[in-house]
């Protein structure tokens, strides 16, 4: 994954260990909500017109982290109700592999009431029937939550997750925030777009056995092979590459990625010595295997040349002009820093590579 604000993903990036993850994998040091030392019977609260986690806090003058926000979905066909502390967003990538893998789509409100007797704000996990329910793992063993009573306008309070819900399993379900710890180092982590440039992925034996694809172990018994998928794309480490190197005027080209090292630039295809030392230097920086792009239009004037010359962006642009060559000197460009080299025509060889080698 390269940073990108034009990326197509999220990741998770800790600037001091360098962690870094996808945000659909991604887990932070978040503290966990914990337990309370009370041992409070549970209690319906009157909350009319409370729908949200904050109208609730509020309401309640409590917490965010005591309370338990219920989010409901269907997983292959059959109702689930995922809990997270406070305002934590459910992950649904995590929350699909927490179930097994599948497709999980949320309830609508009408059946959410057919099957719960209540509306959304007021679900939550005690004496719900008919429902898979798992937790996330900061809610992991906490008492003294408050949930929806599925009942509209009523919460219940002092729930305790071991005493008062039957959970499947407490699960790593919600997104992680910009600014939480690092779960390695405990620095803030920050959230940033992305572009994936690679990827590997473990296939394991379900096209091997397909295929009859397998191998003999040291025992002589047949076994299928296992598989993965490991990809890189050409064209998106061009894109990063040109994301993260480029100015107002063009790309500026990392020479182990350009596709030539040199741009020679002929200021006038009118005047006769102009064209015969920019043909030299061409050639001769072909022949020293140096890949050189060689401007040399005849109706475009030096100031458009130079312009498309630092769009393109290569690392070194050659200008052969009027005024460089009546001391018999030509110019060198450094186009990532913009410094200029007046050097000796036949220099430009022994520099360029020097250039290139430093």
């Amino acid at each position: 994954m390269v940073e990108s604000p034009s990326g197509e993903d999220t990741v998770a990036l800790c600037p001091s260990c360098n962690y870094a993850a996808n945000l659909e994998v991604a887990t932070s040091g978040i503290e966990p909500v914990g337990r309370l030392n009370q041992d409070k019977k549970l209690e319906e609260v009157h909350t009319p017109n409370v729908r949200t986690i904050d109208e609730l806090a509020s309401f309640l003058n409590v917490d965010h982290r005591r309370l338990a926000k219920s989010v409901v979905y269907r997983h292959n066909g059959a109702p689930v109700l995922a809990l997270l502390a406070g305002n934590d967003q459910l992950n649904e990538s995590k929350f699909a592999a927490a179930l097994g893998g599948g497709a999980v789509v949320p309830i609508n409100a009408d059946e959410l009431m057919a099957l719960t007797g209540a509306d959304g704000g007021s679900i939550g996990p005690v004496n719900l029937k008919g429902f898979r329910i798992i937790a996330d793992r900061r809610l992991d063993g906490a008492n003294g939550m408050i949930s929806g009573a599925n009942r509209n306008d009523y919460h219940l309070a002092n729930i305790d997750f071991q005493r008062d819900v039957t959970l499947d399993g407490y699960f790593d379900l919600r997104t992680v925030e910009p600014g939480e710890p690092c779960p390695r180092c405990r620095s803030n982590l920050k959230i940033v777009n992305a572009i994936e440039i690679g990827h590997i992925f473990k296939l394991g034996t379900k096209y091997s056995e397909s295929l009859g694809a397998t191998f003999l172990d040291e025992n002589g018994q047949s076994n299928p092979i296992v598989m993965g998928s490991y990809g890189i794309g050409i064209e998106r480490i061009i894109a990063s590459s040109i994301e993260q190197s480029h100015d107002e005027h063009g790309i500026i080209w990392n020479k182990a990625l350009a596709p030539y090292h040199v741009h020679v630039i002929a200021a006038s295809m009118n005047n006769k010595e102009t064209v015969l030392v920019s043909n030299q230097v061409y050639r001769a920086l072909m022949e020293a295997g140096v890949e050189t792009l060689f401007d040399d239009r005849p109706s475009v004037s030096a100031g458009f040349k130079f312009k498309d010359a630092d769009l393109m962006g290569m690392p070194f642009q050659i200008v052969v002009g009027e005024k460089g060559l009546r001391e018999k000197k030509i110019e060198i460009k450094v186009r990532k820093s913009g410094e200029r080299i007046q050097i000796p025509i036949d220099e430009a060889v022994p520099r360029i590579k020097m250039l290139l080698a430093d």
